[in-house]
């Protein structure tokens, strides 16, 4: 057993990248040798870069809703049920800090502007073939102020945002009605942390 549930670094050496694709975000090859305890290994891989993104769980503490938003996924359409259950997100621009994304982002998508905003975690939504690392932040929202529908016309982006009860949400998730990765994540760090996001801004 361990006392240490933390992640570490890699010995990863020689490390070569080839660009296969640029499309929405660049596709690359890479390789190189991953040195482990049971010897080296020729690893390759071919990665979608995306970069760093924020994502926000929107929330009114005076009358206890969250703000998501329903938008249309090509990728979830050809699976499934296209039109997902999400919170605002997007990649943090060139020179642009993970909370002015934030703000950005939930202006874009909601139609409104954060009141507050709280860092919550970092975290990396799917590491066997994606550079990314998504910074989630809890907003302070005044969920009276919500449109019928936004987005950035330029995105080819339709969102419909809507208030939601956070027990009503979560219960969503339980019953896997809920299937957006980020919005799952989310919605359960929201949850472990609720009581204490309340009173924080509590008055």
């Amino acid at each position: 057993m361990t006392d240490d549930a933390s992640d570490r670094p890699a010995r990863f050496t020689d490390h070569r990248r080839d660009l296969i694709a640029t499309a929405y975000r660049p596709l690359a090859h890479h390789a190189g040798t991953l040195h482990t305890t049971a010897g080296p290994i020729d690893f390759q891989r071919d990665i979608y870069e995306i970069g760093r993104v924020a994502a926000i769980v929107p929330y009114d503490p005076d009358r206890d809703l969250l703000v998501l938003q329903r938008q249309f996924r090509l990728a979830a359409h050809l699976s499934g049920d296209g039109v997902l259950v999400e919170l605002a997100a997007g990649i943090i621009e060139n020179g642009e800090s993970a909370e002015d994304c934030a703000r950005r982002e939930m202006v874009e998508e909601l139609g409104v502007a954060p009141l507050d905003l709280i860092h919550a975690t970092d975290f990396m939504p799917s590491t066997g073939w994606l550079a990314e690392e998504a910074h989630l932040f809890i907003a302070r929202v005044d969920a009276t102020a919500l449109p019928d529908h936004a987005g950035a016309a330029n995105e080819a982006e339709f969102t419909e945002p809507f208030t939601v009860s956070p027990d009503v949400a979560l219960k969503a998730v339980d019953e896997g009605r809920i299937r957006n990765g980020f919005t799952i994540l989310g919605l359960l760090w929201f949850a472990r942390h609720r009581e204490a996001i309340r009173a924080r801004w509590a008055g």
